[in-house]
């Protein structure tokens, strides 16, 4: 009997966490809610990639979602297909960095459904390089690099600082930031504003941590490695190809692996996690 290859094993694995990802969508919310009840929840970044799975996985699980996104023509498109949830889904186009958005957008959630319970900072931004053969520092403005800090860092703050209140009023609280590989290791792709602003929300969730758990809120880091989605491109592409031969497990991840990990961090289970960074690289960090 011909014994079946390791890259045939990894690849039918691959296939199977998809599948399973994409049925946990079809489920009665009942049958997954971690929770116990109901919660409202707040995403970042969800129109695309990880932040979308994270709104879908959020919803499966019954939870109450509001999301933002930049671009008017994402949300939408996220809408479109969520649309058969619509009652418990609210979404705006937003940029994070403009508090007064950012605050208009919170009461609204407030007014239609009641104090937010979770937040997840996912929105970031990773510019590349003009020119591959050229420094990142060589080539980097420091407008580009406010930009991201900003984006990358500065929205988390605000938003923790803007929710914390009202989830100490609750005496409970989901906090979940999503960080990077880059802010955990040496980057080998990202830039130093995007590895800079990574570790620095690792370092923003210790101290929230520390300053929220006595009110029964917890705060925790998700740092996601090499995922493919619309936003990394082709596995083909030459830069994941490369990503790939450093990855023990021997493939890439998924957005719906990383949700997972939200959807666990966001409930009462977790609730004795508080100040982690949580790698779901594949053993890259590890290795």
């Amino acid at each position: 009997m011909e014994l079946t290859s390791k890259s045939n094993l990894r690849s039918a694995y691959a296939d199977k966490v998809h599948e399973s990802s994409s049925n946990l969508h079809m489920l009665e919310p009942e049958k997954l809610n971690l929770q116990g009840e109901r919660r409202v929840a707040l995403v970042t970044g969800g129109a695309r990639g990880i932040g979308l799975e994270i709104v879908r996985r959020f919803l499966a699980d019954g939870h109450l979602v509001a999301f933002v996104a930049t671009r008017a023509d994402h949300v939408d498109r996220a809408l479109e297909g969520l649309s058969y949830l619509e009652e418990r889904l609210y979404a705006e186009a937003i940029d994070v960095t403009r508090q007064y958005d950012v605050e208009g957008f919170v009461s609204r959630i407030r007014a239609r459904w009641g104090k937010i319970a979770i937040l997840v900072n996912n929105a970031g931004i990773s510019p590349k390089r003009a020119d591959p053969d050229a420094t990142w520092l060589a080539q980097m403005s420091a407008v580009e690099w406010a930009r991201v800090i900003d984006v990358n860092l500065n929205s988390p703050f605000n938003l923790i600082r803007i929710l914390a209140p009202e989830m100490i009023g609750q005496s409970y609280g989901r906090i979940i930031n999503v960080g990077s590989l880059a802010g955990r290791a040496m980057p080998l792709v990202a830039g130093p504003h995007y590895a800079a602003s990574k570790a620095g929300l690792v370092g923003l969730t210790r101290a929230a941590a520390r300053d929220l758990a006595p009110h029964g809120i917890t705060v925790n880091c998700i740092a996601p490695g090499r995922i493919l989605s619309d936003l990394t491109g082709a596995a083909e592409a030459p830069v994941n190809q490369s990503a790939l031969s450093r990855i023990p497990v021997g493939r890439f991840g998924t957005a719906e692996e990383v949700a997972h990990v939200a959807a666990f961090l966001a409930s009462p289970m977790a609730s004795f996690i508080t100040g982690a960074t949580i790698d779901v690289t594949g053993g890259e960090f590890a290795s």
